[in-house]
């Protein structure tokens, strides 16, 4: 049996995502299909939703956002590139982009954080 194609992993997960996506696009032929002797550990499927700019999963076919952590934006109104759906968080708040960047229209919006 050959050794199995490692996918790029790197600390940016937007980058990740593209990265994933080219490299699943190259090498979709050198997969190894699941039989019964597969381990079945991989239960689902991770995708870049380049249109919405996030990673999604799927173990039904239902693809949901995974949370994955955006740059804290600056202000409610963001920046180019935003859109919804985006999470971002810092010591204070939890951020959560509620429209796409427009250069006016304030998309983001916070709930701030406390102990309990």
């Amino acid at each position: 049996m050959a050794a199995p194609v490692l996918p790029p992993i790197g600390d940016d997960i937007k980058q990740w995502g593209q990265s994933l996506t080219a490299y699943l696009q190259r090498q979709l032929s050198r997969f190894y299909h699941k039989t019964p002797d597969d381990n079945p550990s991989e239960d689902g499927v991770v995708l870049w939703d380049s249109s919405k700019k996030y990673a999604v999963i799927s173990s039904t076919g239902a693809f949901r956002q995974l949370a994955t952590k955006q740059a804290t934006p600056a202000s409610s109104v963001g920046s180019a590139g935003d859109v919804v759906g985006m999470i971002a968080w810092d010591t204070n708040y939890i951020y959560i982009c509620t429209g796409s960047y427009n250069g006016s229209t304030a998309i983001w919006k916070r709930v701030g954080l406390s102990t309990w």
